[in-house]
């Protein structure tokens, strides 16, 4: 069996494809195989690389056959068809799939299965526009962008619909069986999307292998929007490495304070009534696809455009620019 994995963004994808790739022979032993072909670069190069991007580069900046992919894909596979093989990209989640489905079109339907973490639609918002501000992709930050993408999702919900990126799924791959996760941590094993994953791919690994795996606290937006501008200023590399320097200042983590409590209802409700079919197919036991979630009595009085998160991006600006600062030669 071969395991797909799309890997939509903000979902964990980067932490296991680090565990696949520091873990491959224990995870061998448990009869996963992390396959080579996609992260192994067509010039020859031996480096293995983390995850499968390099497929997902060939897609987005050439018009090349992916014949290459698809001989090497195959043969490997044949060699381990006898456990559990592994591709995984977060790139996936938006490439050409009409093209993606060619890298494995000599691998039988039967033997295929797709499939990709949903992330409830408000949090997967404010993650993605997260790590676009601290980017530095969001020149134009704040309110303006926000209301403009929830009005752009109201206009056209597939971008955001998981309905129709199974639709689009079958499309690409006829025959194939798709079957999607839930990204909640309460709900997952071990509270941990490295265990949970190679659990519902039926290869889970002894605890002791596992460890201890921490939970990535989430940057505020001030904190991001502030990195945005050192960004730009510095570079990505740069930028990176100040990031893991900031965590004891309260103002550089928080949760829920992109959306607006009544942004976050309408796009969850949205969202959900469009998604209705996705739903009933692939979790018909649930009341609803995303469980409820609970805003603490600050989350529920956050405004954006208030003099407290004026100060706060004010606060924050002030911790990265020092930083900065500091770390110039």
């Amino acid at each position: 069996m071969l395991w797909l994995h799309l890997g939509m963004p903000k979902t964990g994808t980067t932490a296991l494809q680090g565990f696949l790739r520091d873990n491959s022979s224990a995870l061998a032993d448990a009869g996963l195989h992390y396959m080579e072909a996609g992260r192994r670069r067509l010039e020859g190069k031996t480096r293995l690389v983390m995850s499968h991007n390099i497929i997902a580069f060939h897609i987005n900046q050439t018009n090349e056959p992916m014949d290459p992919f698809r001989a090497a894909m195959t043969s490997e596979f044949d060699d381990h068809a006898d456990r559990t093989c592994l591709v995984s990209s977060e790139m996936f989640y938006s490439v050409d799939l009409e093209r993606l489905a060619q890298v494995f079109a000599e691998i039988p339907a039967r033997q295929l299965r797709i499939t990709f973490y949903c992330r409830r639609y408000s949090d997967f918002f404010e993650a993605d526009y997260k790590q676009r501000a601290k980017n530095g992709r969001l020149v134009n930050a704040g309110s303006g962008y926000i209301k403009a993408q929830l009005a752009q999702i109201e206009a056209n919900p597939a971008q955001y619909s998981f309905a129709a990126k199974v639709a689009d799924i079958r499309t690409a791959f006829p025959g194939v069986t798709v079957v999607p996760m839930l990204y909640d941590r309460a709900e997952m094993a071990n509270g941990h999307v490295v265990a949970d994953f190679l659990t519902r791919v039926g290869t889970p690994v002894a605890d002791d292998l596992m460890g201890q795996q921490p939970a990535n606290p989430s940057q505020s937006r001030a904190a991001s929007e502030a990195f945005g501008i050192v960004t730009r200023a510095m570079g990505r590399r740069k930028s990176r490495q100040l990031r893991r320097t900031t965590l004891d200042y309260p103002v550089m983590v928080r949760r829920n304070d992109v959306l607006e409590p009544d942004e976050r209802a309408w796009l969850d409700d949205y969202m959900a009534g469009q998604d209705l079919s996705f739903q009933r197919e692939f979790f018909p036991d649930r009341h609803s696809l995303f469980s409820q979630v609970e805003l603490s009595a600050q989350e529920q009085a956050f405004r954006r455009d208030t003099p407290q998160e004026y100060e706060a991006l004010r606060k924050a600006s002030e911790i990265v620019f020092r930083l900065a600062l500091e770390a110039q030669p």
